[in-house]
């Protein structure tokens, strides 16, 4: 069980439609939190004006906009920082947590690990009152080799210690935040997960993770992901902590992805996939378990090339 003040901190941008909500489900939380930080990035639409006017009635809320737009990473980076509890909990602007959320996971959380989360459930329109489990294999555990291919850990479910925060910045602008933080706890104490849906994602049409890649064509999709996931795995063979063996492995499935982006169909990256693909699918849930990896494998390895 984890005993200690819980900072929650929240990055804004121009998301005053969904804001109120999201504020009211933690200032509702059943655990107490110690402080609510805002880190608004120049917002032109009412976010201010919301966030004011809650700072006015709660204390606990302190709110900062940034003189100059700092962009989706580098806000939570300074975000994550700022907070002074015990726990830093991240929260997105637009999302909706389950009022107990806070204090079921810091009951559950065992201390030697020093980040745990929840599982998250996407919904539009009106909120749900509860989430359908996650069709994943979440992961948890010192061997992130797991999440190198696929993430299962959202930012918006995360609670970590704050002495391990230390350990994550500067964050780099060529990996997702929540990813490299996934990464780098399961090297220094292990990742946690909390088995149940307490966050609802929001879903609509002005998500600051809108997905770019929903305005390319099919082949340009494909190559654009694999240049982020090479990106990404460089960047995590830069963990503190990694054992050389994880480094060389990561290193190894970036050359080949690169390698893969001008060739048809690039032998060794398939083969280096099967061979890891109990590591790599391990977030994939399937009956056919060998012909599903095997499957994914050649997918991730053809090239449509232009």
């Amino acid at each position: 069980m984890m005993k200690g003040k819980v900072s929650v901190v929240m990055c804004t941008y121009n998301g005053d439609k969904y804001l109120a909500q999201q504020l009211d489900s933690i200032l509702q939380q059943t655990y107490p939190v110690h402080e609510l930080l805002v880190f608004d990035d120049v917002s032109n639409d009412g976010t201010m004006q919301v966030l004011q006017d809650y700072a006015h009635q709660y204390p606990i809320i302190q709110v900062k906009q940034n003189p100059v737009n700092l962009g989706f990473t580098k806000n939570f980076e300074q975000a994550i920082q700022a907070g002074t509890g015990d726990v830093i909990a991240i929260s997105d602007q637009d999302d909706v947590w389950m009022k107990d959320k806070i204090e079921l996971m810091m009951h559950a959380w065992q201390p030697q690990h020093p980040l745990i989360y929840c599982n998250s459930y996407i919904f539009s329109g009106e909120v749900p009152s509860e989430g359908k489990e996650t069709v994943f294999t979440m992961f948890s555990g010192t061997d992130p080799r797991k999440i190198f291919l696929a993430n299962t850990i959202s930012g918006h479910a995360i609670l970590c210690q704050r002495s391990f925060i230390h350990l994550v910045v500067p964050f780099s602008e060529k990996a997702m935040y929540d990813w490299w933080m996934g990464v780098v706890a399961a090297y220094n104490g292990g990742v946690q997960h909390y088995p149940k849906v307490l966050c609802l994602q929001r879903s609509h049409g002005d998500n600051s993770t809108v997905n770019v890649l929903d305005k390319l064509s099919a082949v340009e999709q494909k190559n654009k992901k694999k240049q982020r996931l090479i990106e990404q795995c460089r960047v995590f063979a830069t963990a503190p902590n990694i054992p050389p063996e994880h480094k060389k492995f990561v290193l190894m499935f970036a050359d080949l992805l690169e390698q893969s982006l001008q060739i048809r169909f690039h032998r060794p990256l398939f083969s280096f996939m099967v061979r890891n693909r109990k590591l790599l699918f391990s977030f994939k849930k399937k009956k056919v378990v060998i012909f599903s990896h095997v499957k994914h494998s050649y997918r991730w390895t053809l090239n449509s090339l232009k």
